[in-house]
């Protein structure tokens, strides 16, 4: 390549890039104003983009939101590691966040801020992070009877009360990272949970 020349990106590797761009502009806006208070052309004007060209890589605001969802959510919903005890199953949720955290703490925070948003019951976003709530519920519940069968969690424990625990436990180290604005960091602030939630219900 001559020197002082920029290699020119294909059209797939300019799809990809004006996409995850254009997910990045979402996922601030959301942490800034909110999802309902963000319009098409901001998060276009953020990515450095024209309104035309967001309704040509996407279609429309929904859409973006879906995408930003579709691309991002999984990140904080893992799949059990078939190998792992059902404990670590449990414990995995923690581990996730911590991971985000660690690789990019502005797309967590985003995620977070969505979550809150859809307390609202006339919230575009209810329904989708219901649906990622509700999930990660199920595969908590899922490793805690597992790891009763395989000997990592006490045979006494009360399933349902340790669900709500660590699902507690989740949403209450997000309110206290976005909201409250804690001067504890969120690494510790997770690990402190994982500890704990291994003591309570370990073997």
């Amino acid at each position: 390549m001559v020197p002082g020349l920029a290699k020119r990106l294909t059209q797939p590797e300019r799809l990809e890039q004006s996409g995850r761009r254009l997910l990045q502009a979402a996922g601030e806006l959301i942490v800034e104003k909110g999802w309902e208070a963000t319009t098409a052309a901001e998060i276009g004007r953020r990515a450095g983009y024209s309104r035309a060209m967001v309704h040509a890589r996407f279609g429309n605001k929904d859409a973006i939101l879906d995408a930003f969802l579709q691309t991002y959510a999984g990140d904080l919903n893992p799949d059990p590691d078939p190998a792992g005890t059902g404990l670590q199953h449990v414990v995995a949720h923690f581990d996730r966040i911590d991971e985000v955290y660690q690789r990019d703490p502005d797309l967590l925070r985003a995620m977070f801020a969505g979550t809150f948003e859809a307390v609202k019951s006339t919230s575009p976003l209810r329904d989708r992070m219901q649906e990622q709530v509700q999930s990660g519920i199920a595969k908590v519940e899922a490793g805690l009877r597992k790891g009763i069968d395989d000997g990592s969690v006490r045979p006494d424990v009360n399933v349902a009360a340790a669900v709500n625990d660590v699902t507690g436990a989740v949403f209450g180290i997000a309110f206290l990272w976005v909201v409250v604005d804690t001067p504890v960091p969120l690494d510790v602030l997770i690990a402190q949970a994982r500890d704990r939630i291994i003591n309570a219900y370990g073997t």
